[in-house]
């Protein structure tokens, strides 16, 4: 018989509506935390125009001098840079050729790069040379440096009709930072 009561109040129950009981809980200890973050900028290095852009048109070279001086052009950089140190190499000769006549080329072409108010500096295929950028503005902060770049080369032998023409060639330079522990 005690099955059968079971089995009746366990029908009887399951037709009952059910029931929810709400109860607060009363938290207590460390509810909030604190999290920190630290943001680091990252490295830069950056080389441009010294008015921020770059050389879009070329550069177009100038011969100021007599019939038998060199022709030049200068341009001004602009290096931003998170370390001071920095590298420049060429990447290839430069040639400087007519294109109407590939033979006719400029001769003894010289690249110099100098920072502002200092001695320039001779730059040479696959041989880096070293410039230090001026120290920065405050902790945290890029150090910005300003230089001129220098190209200068002799026209082709012959006269100036022989000679005379478009003359264009690729200036292909690395630019790159040097880590040092100063």
């Amino acid at each position: 018989m005690n099955n059968v009561a079971l089995a009746s109040l366990l029908a009887v129950l399951g037709t009952l509506p059910a029931m929810a009981f709400a109860v607060d809980i009363d938290l207590q200890g460390k509810v909030t935390s604190t999290i920190t973050a630290t943001v680091t900028s990252q490295n830069n290095f950056l080389v441009t125009s010294d008015t921020g852009g770059w050389f879009d048109q070329g550069l177009e070279m100038s011969q100021p001098g007599g019939w038998d001086s060199a022709y030049g052009v200068q341009a001004g950089l602009r290096v931003v840079s998170t370390s001071r140190d920095f590298q420049v190499r060429l990447d290839e000769p430069l040639v400087i050729r007519n294109t109407n006549n590939a033979a006719q080329v400029f001769l003894q072409p010289i690249v110099e790069l100098n920072a502002d108010g200092q001695a320039p500096k001779t730059l040479a295929v696959a041989t880096p040379t070293v410039f230090k950028n001026p120290v920065s503005g405050g902790a945290g902060m890029d150090s910005i440096g300003y230089y001129d770049l220098s190209i200068s080369a002799y026209p082709p032998a012959g006269t100036f009709k022989e000679t005379s023409g478009t003359y264009t060639g690729v200036l292909s330079l690395t630019f790159e930072p040097v880590i040092s522990n100063l």
